[in-house]
């Protein structure tokens, strides 16, 4: 519950406690309301859990004083205390949970981020105001996939939260990767990420991907630089592309609607490997399932992009990746 503070409330004990009375009574509760507040007794401070009349539940020894035994007719003020200001900037001006857990409106001022919801929400006074939509986030590291793979002029930072890949032009296809050890199946694998370049007829952009290191062989799901597609491709190697993905609708790309955020999910139950999409990071479309076996068995997984998306006779750009969300579970 919410702090409550009052000005110049005060009181006396109506008996003495030792050092563990978790419950005191006292001579007059007027302005020591229901709910949580800090009290002063001598040089302890409590924290008072709940009013009943003229009984106060207390948390004894609070922010570092002693609990100790206090005399009939002790002095118990109402305080004002660091730890009273510190819950109420957590509990009464933000709220973290799932939407489903969403408190009751009524703190006017008061935030709502949820942990799997759209919109951040603010509290009127008696309804929750929406705003957004937003994402919550689990940034990836440029240390979580430590090993490049044909790396040539290619980057990669931590940026501002998120991880920046960066690969200057050349004149042919060239995937830059940056991989980590396939986790032990099942698992799942959420992503989110923009890209930085010019839309154009050409080749693919860049987002995640799994490799068989033993043959060399890349398997890639992104964003495409041709009208800026979900993308699926299998490549031979990081300079031959192959074939798109069995299964993959309009043989390798799917025209996603205008946005510059990509979510794709990577799932493999330990039977098959399973892509899908989303708009919003939270409902999400699958695309393919195929056996896990499928043209490679694959041992690394990361993020990479292709240092080649032009393909006109203008369009030559070099080519960003920003990761915006890496989620493994």
């Amino acid at each position: 519950m919410a702090e409550q503070f009052k000005n110049l409330a005060s009181t006396t004990l109506n008996g003495a406690i030792d050092d563990s009375t978790t419950t005191i009574t006292v001579a007059s509760a007027m302005g020591f309301t229901g709910g949580s507040f800090r009290i002063l007794v001598d040089s302890e401070i409590m924290k008072v859990t709940a009013v009943s009349g003229l009984d106060l539940t207390v948390a004894r020894g609070q922010e570092g004083t002693s609990p100790t035994a206090h005399v009939n007719a002790a002095v118990v003020r109402h305080v004002l205390t660091v730890g009273a200001l510190d819950a109420h900037d957590q509990d009464d001006l933000a709220a973290y949970a799932a939407f489903a857990s969403k408190p009751a409106a009524g703190v006017p001022g008061r935030i709502f981020l949820p942990t799997d919801g759209i919109f951040f929400e603010r509290d009127n006074g008696s309804a929750w105001e929406k705003f957004g939509p937003l994402w919550p986030m689990t940034p990836p590291q440029a240390s979580d996939f430590p090993t490049w793979v044909n790396q040539g002029t290619a980057t990669i930072t931590d940026n501002k939260g998120a991880v920046w890949m960066y690969a200057p032009y050349t004149s042919n296809t060239q995937i830059r990767m940056r991989v980590k050890d396939y986790p032990t199946p099942p698992f799942t694998v959420e992503a989110a990420f923009v890209g930085n370049t010019l839309p154009n007829a050409g080749s693919c952009l860049g987002g995640i991907g799994i490799r068989d290191s033993s043959s060399g062989k890349l398997e890639l799901y992104a964003a495409h630089a041709s009208y800026m597609e979900l993308y699926g491709y299998s490549y031979s190697s990081p300079t031959t592309a192959a074939s798109a993905v069995t299964g993959w609708p309009a043989s390798g790309s799917l025209h996603l609607p205008e946005s510059d955020l990509f979510w794709v999910k990577y799932e493999d139950d330990n039977t098959n490997r399973k892509i899908s999409f989303s708009v919003d990071g939270y409902t999400w479309t699958q695309i393919v399932s195929v056996s896990r076996t499928e043209y490679l068995t694959p041992n690394q997984i990361g993020l990479w992009v292709n240092s080649y998306p032009g393909g006109g006779s203008s369009g030559y750009v070099d080519t960003g990746v920003a990761f915006l969300h890496w989620k493994q579970y």
